[in-house]
Formats: structure tokens, sequence, C-alpha cells
């Protein structure tokens, strides 16, 4: 196999064109056309198929008036007007060829089983009234597409009642009716809980003239929310380290019902695929000298959920884990804010842990002390005594080399074993160990984020532990379950 073939293809971005009475042409008649004009009759284009040799069906279509057929073969004056090409002739040579000429009319070009020459590719689809759901592979095996359609097409049947166009159409209905009142607002929530489920359910149970009850209920509970102010709230939601997976299910969920999530640099942007598609985004990264002050940040949560908005606050790490997290609360609480507090794997424990570096073993330790870069490297405050367990730095990545000079002066052994683990969690976590005196002059060999673990434990990170050189003895991604 190709390697190219064999890569991860780009996810395709699926949209719905509308076609209805613009000018389509079908280059090929056979039986491959023949399949793609009938699907593309339901929306109801002006068809234009061109082949010197069309099928019964087509020739059938074209005596209706369902079609134009064009009995010879293709030239390029076909394309002229057209808004989509659908190339059905089996010959990848002639597709490109197709593809070339389609480009001066700006038409978009669909190669039938043919990825290289498509513009846009076309899901299987399976239609519930006015319900539309496509099954792509993204060109890369169609047969692949319409299998899934064929085994998924039973399971949507459990879900979606044959009559389901009769809810939608309400739907549209109360859409429309509070679009026109100016009281729509889009809350998935509240249209699943109080108009979907119930609207669902009466179908199931035959009891179909019961939806327009269920939507009359519905918009007068939306005009009856105009009256009553909106009451916003914020949760604070811990991120956990790098990786998308290391989020709470808690988390996850909190995400998943979002109007404005406001992140952290830290926090893997990944996450944000959790949020609704229409949730605001807002980056408010911080860094050590740029980046939004944290009254910036305070008043920005408070003034969205003043707005009546779910906000969710994305942290990286856990919030309460020198996350200025407290102050957040703190501010919101004091503005009258409902507030709940999601908390999230800390960098603190889970950088060891995936570097196969445990924290407290009784072979060598008992407790572990967790402090910051900042306050490491600072002249004042007393740092943990030799032989007094494992040390923990968070944001280490600038300040490590003052870190270690510090520990050094209070008697902690020069030969003491060091490991900095770079973005715990994600794909190109890495780690790298050295000596205490080491570290004190050549400082941390990463950027941030970046957890430096000072201790005896440092050693158990292999297989066999034992005294560490002043050489660098592992370095590069590293991702070891204990």
């Amino acid at each position: 196999m190709n390697s190219t073939e064999s890569d991860p293809q780009p996810a395709p971005y699926l949209v719905a064109l509308r076609i209805a009475k613009k000018k389509v042409v079908v280059i090929g008649g056979g039986n491959i056309g023949t399949g793609k004009i009938e699907t593309l009759l339901s929306a109801q284009p002006r068809l234009v198929v061109v082949d010197p040799t069309p099928s019964d069906r087509v020739r059938d279509l074209a005596e209706r008036g369902a079609l134009e057929l064009r009995q010879r073969r293709f030239c390029p004056l076909d394309l002229f007007g057209s808004k989509l090409v659908v190339a059905a002739t089996g010959d990848s040579r002639t597709n490109r060829r197709i593809r070339l000429w389609a480009r001066l009319t700006r038409a978009l070009v669909n190669a039938v089983d043919d990825p290289a020459n498509c513009d846009v590719t076309v899901p299987s689809v399976v239609r519930r009234g006015p319900a539309t759901i496509a099954i792509s592979t993204g060109g890369a095996t169609p047969a692949g597409a319409r299998y899934l359609r064929e085994e998924l097409s039973a399971v949507i049947d459990d879900v979606l009642p044959a009559d389901c166009g009769h809810v939608l159409e309400a739907a549209r209905s109360v859409r429309h009716q509070l679009r026109k009142e100016g009281t729509y607002r889009f809350e998935y929530p509240r249209w699943r809980e109080s108009f979907f489920e119930p609207a669902f359910s009466a179908l199931r149970s035959g009891a179909p003239t019961h939806v327009m009850a269920i939507a009359n209920d519905f918009i007068a509970g939306e005009r009856a929310k105009v009256s009553a102010k909106r009451v916003g709230s914020v949760v604070l939601v811990g991120a956990g380290p790098a990786g998308d997976d290391l989020i709470t299910i808690r988390g996850a969920r909190a995400l998943a019902t979002a109007d404005v999530v406001v992140y952290d640099r830290l926090a893997d942007a990944s996450l944000l695929a959790y949020a609704p598609a229409a949730a605001e985004r807002i980056p408010v990264g911080k860094g050590k000298g740029f980046g939004h002050t944290q009254c910036d940040i305070n008043a920005l949560l408070i003034d969205r959920a003043r707005q009546g908005q779910r906000v969710v606050r994305l942290k990286g790490g856990d919030p309460f884990v020198f996350g200025r997290g407290g102050e957040e609360v703190s501010a919101l609480r004091n503005a009258s804010i409902e507030i709940e507090v999601v908390p999230g794997v800390s960098s603190a424990i889970a950088a060891a842990a995936l570097s196969g570096i445990p924290v407290t073993d009784r072979r060598c330790a008992s407790s572990f002390t967790v402090i910051t870069g900042h306050q490491g490297s600072s002249a004042t405050g007393p740092l943990p005594a030799p032989s007094n367990g494992t040390l923990v730095v968070l944001m280490a990545a600038t300040t490590a080399a003052g870190v270690a000079t510090r520990l050094l002066a209070q008697g902690r052994p020069a030969s003491e074993p060091v490991a900095f683990v770079h973005r715990a969690g994600s794909s190109d976590q890495a780690l790298f160990v050295t000596r205490l005196d080491q570290a004190s002059v050549d400082g941390c060999p990463f950027v941030s984020p970046t957890v430096m673990i000072v201790g005896d434990v440092v050693n158990y990170q292999r297989a066999d532990p034992g005294p560490v050189s002043s050489e660098v003895r592992s370095v590069g991604p590293s991702r070891v379950s204990i």
C-alpha cells in the first residue's frame, strides 16, 4: 500500500448544497451516473446529462421532462452556467480534464470514486422527513459509506419514528414564531428536555396530535422566560495537564453546555471541541510578563454571567493548584454569581505519574511538597530540607537553575536526581533526567510547560533504580504506566 494513501486524511467539512433550479451537469449516464441522477432528483436542480449511450432510465426521465439529455460526447460548453458537475465517466484522465474545464466556470466537481479529482464528495444519506443524516468516508470508499448507511438505517428507525418529520416541522414553526416575537434563543438543553424528548415520546406512544400541544407549551415557556431575567453562572473547570483525554467526565459535560468558554494558554486547545459549535471561545492566556490581568479575567466572567450566559472557565491542571482559581471564585461570589468548581488532574502529580515517577515511594519518600518556580527561586523563605521527601516544582521552565542553586545552598546533595517533564500527557511529552548540581548550571532544557521533580524517587523511573550520574539518563517522549 502506498504510504501516502495509508496516512490519515483530513476530515471533510460537510455542507448541504442548495441546488434547486440551479444547473447541474452529469457526465456519464450509465449505471453509476444513473444512480447519481436518482439522488439528485430530490434536490430539484435543472439537470443536464451528457452521454452518447445513456441508460434506459435516463432516457425515460428525459422523455418525462425530469432532465435534459444531450446524447453525445462531452464538450466544455456543456459546463457553462453550472453550479455542480458530476463526472461519472469511470476514467480518471477524463475526470481530470472535466475538472480543469469546470474551474473556468467556477463549478464544483464530484468525480465518482475518484477522490483526487473531486472538489466535493457526496455522502450516503438516510432521510427522515426534513432530516437528512449524512454518512461520509471522505471519498475513501463509497462502498463503505453505503454499507454503513444500510447498517445504520435500522438503528435510525428505532430512534427516529417514520413520521419524525411532523416533530421537525413543528420545531421549524416554533422557531419561526419565537424569532418573529424576538424571544428566540438557541439553548440546546432546553430544546431537548422541553420539546424534542416529549414530542418524540408522544410519537412513539401513538399520540402525534400531542406534538402541537407540546409546541404551544414550549412557546409559552419561552415567553415567560423573557419577562424573568435570565440568570447566568460560571463553572470553573480543571482541564488537567496536556492531552484532551485527561479532563474529567464532569468537566467535559460542563463544556458541552457552555455558552462561553474562557480558556487558559495551558488548557489543551483540542478540549474546545467539547463545547457547542455556537459557543463563544475567548482566550485569556497568561504567561510570564504577558497576557490578561487577573482583574480583567474576573471582570469578564462576571460580565458574561450577568448577561445570562453559562460560562465555563477552563484552566490548565487543577484550578486551585497555583491557578488563582480561588481569587476567581471570591470575585464571583462577591458579585453574587452562581459558581461551580470541577476539579482537574494537577500536573503536580500527573507529570510524575505519566513519566513513571512515584512521587511517594516507601523506599525513599513518604511525602511530597509542591511549590512554584517563582517561589523556589526566590531568595526568601525556606525550602524542603534534604531527605524530607520529594519536591515538585511547577512553572519551572525559566527558574530551574535558581531553584537548584537554593536547594544546594540549603544542604541538599549535589548528586540528588532531578527530572524535567515537558508537556505531560501530550503526544510530544518529553523527559530529561540530570543531577541537582548540573541543573543549577544548565537550568531546564525545555520551554513551558515543564514540571521539575527533585528527589530519589526519580531513580525509580527506570527498571534498575540506582544513583544517577551527571549525564543525561533519559530524554524524549515517555508514556509510562505504573
